[in-house]
């Protein structure tokens, strides 16, 4: 938009402003930013597998020890997922995420100076580490994106996230007999860095600021973004009744709430299921050791990832809700197949193998269509307990997954799973079902958020303005 068409249309809101025209390179230096942090979560979740794997001989932990260090960090995220969104609900979104990041920042560093076998203590810090993954949610990074971008910038959020699990790996590989795993643990305090520059560079979300009647200063943070002068710039406006966040009000929006539900745990109770036990029962069907079912595995991390690139591009053009209901059809699909089709071999390539490669195109790129869809379902004043949802969704899904295959499997050890070849096609079906009634629901929740501008002023959910279906299946 050029200056003389700003100027034409004074009864612009400064967000129809923001909306349309070009914005300055600090903008997207400050999207940079904010998704470097999603790199040090799983570079930290990704790691602790390494460190058990040292620390649980030289402590001489039994196998519950050992459960009890690698679940923690879960049940803290379902812990802390709820109470860091109601934060960044009531008090904004740059609090909450910098809370997040140094708490968990803080835990996963002072893991190195555990003294030698105070497991108790390691298994707290991971508890800390997984209340802090709360606060972390990309809520702030939504709501700082013109519509016409949204969906594109959220969703690549989760593209370069597995970046993290790179790092861990090349670090792990090529300093872990040099430094040890006090060495790695240290740098758990890296992202210390990020909350540090995200406290003095990244402003406040515009949306929310709105949201809380905060006209001001939305109106000073939109200069800083868009290329025009700040005079020509009108104030946004605000609702007419500022309300502040509780989450019971989440209970106003019932099918959105269910839709993100379904969503979230359709996938992710079949993909963490899936990611536990499905290399046990490659090692079981090719009679090989864990070491080489893990390189098999590097296949089906790669199909996550160019799952991850598709479903970040491709909601662009069909929108979330057409894109969350393809991949979990495509998830029960191929979950379905690995589960009836495990005794079978292609050219001597396992058709269990090649039904994962397939199915982590859905479940784990997926995620990147259905991070950001909880967030953006809700308006902006509870928006972060949208996403806070997603995030107990998944942590629960975490959890479920691997105790239902468990449970068919008749096995007490979920770490480290005993699969029988009997118990993988009810098995796989059960994670299956997950996906097939998530695909069922989502079919009649039909909510849109693609292309749809974040409500500040809920009087547009009840007017009808936002409320947008996606148009007829053909």
């Amino acid at each position: 938009m050029s200056s003389s068409a700003a100027a034409a249309l004074p009864e612009q809101d400064g967000i129809d402003v923001f909306e349309t025209a070009k914005l300055r390179p600090r903008y997207w230096f400050l999207v940079f930013l904010l998704m470097t942090q999603g790199l040090f979560e799983f570079f930290d979740f990704y790691i602790i597998g390494f460190l058990v794997s040292v620390i649980g001989p030289e402590w001489n932990l039994t196998f519950g020890e050992v459960s009890i260090v690698l679940l923690s960090a879960g049940v803290g995220q379902l812990v802390g997922a709820l109470p860091f969104a109601w934060f960044a609900d009531r008090y904004g979104r740059k609090p909450a995420l910098i809370c997040g990041i140094v708490l968990y920042s803080l835990a996963a560093g002072c893991a190195a100076f555990v003294p030698d076998g105070n497991w108790q203590l390691f298994a707290v810090l991971r508890f800390l580490v997984g209340v802090g993954y709360g606060g972390t949610q990309i809520t702030l990074l939504i709501e700082i994106a013109p519509t016409r971008w949204r969906t594109m910038i959220a969703s690549a959020s989760g593209l370069i996230a597995p970046g993290g699990v790179l790092m861990a790996s090349l670090l792990v590989s090529n300093y872990l007999p040099v430094i040890g795993w006090r060495g790695l643990a240290l740098l758990g305090f890296f992202p210390l860095v990020i909350a540090f520059a995200l406290y003095f560079l990244v402003p406040e979300s515009v949306r929310w600021l709105v949201s809380q009647g905060r006209a001001e200063e939305a109106h000073n943070i939109l200069a800083k973004y868009v290329d025009l002068p700040k005079d020509q710039i009108p104030l946004p406006r605000v609702p007419k009744e500022v309300r502040r966040a509780r989450v019971r009000d989440i209970a106003l929006y019932p099918g959105r709430f269910l839709l993100i539900v379904v969503t979230s745990s359709g996938l992710g109770i079949a993909g963490f299921g899936v990611a536990l036990w499905g290399p046990t029962v490659l090692t079981m069907l090719l009679q090989i050791d864990p070491a080489q079912a893990a390189a098999y595995f590097v296949f089906v991390s790669i199909a996550g990832i160019v799952g991850r690139a598709i479903w970040t591009i491709t909601p662009q053009f069909i929108g979330r809700w057409r894109s969350a209901l393809i991949c979990l059809f495509g998830t029960a699909v191929t979950i379905s197949a690995a589960g009836l089709l495990h005794p079978y071999f292609v050219f001597g390539v396992p058709v269990f193998l090649l039904c994962l490669m397939c199915g982590s195109l859905f479940y784990d790129g997926g995620a990147s269509n259905t991070s950001p869809y909880g967030t953006e379902l809700f308006p902006v004043r509870l928006a972060g307990l949208g996403g806070g949802i997603v995030q107990m969704v998944s942590g629960f899904g975490k959890l479920i997954g691997p105790i239902i295959l468990a449970l068919i499997a008749g096995s007490g050890n979920l770490l480290s799973p005993q699969a029988t070849e009997a118990a993988i096609t009810p098995g796989f079906l059960t994670l299956a079902s997950f996906a097939v009634i998530g695909f069922l629901a989502t079919l009649m929740l039909r909510y849109e958020t693609h292309g749809v501008r974040m409500v500040t002023d809920e009087e547009d959910f009840i007017s009808g303005k936002v409320n947008a279906k996606p148009p007829p299946l053909r």
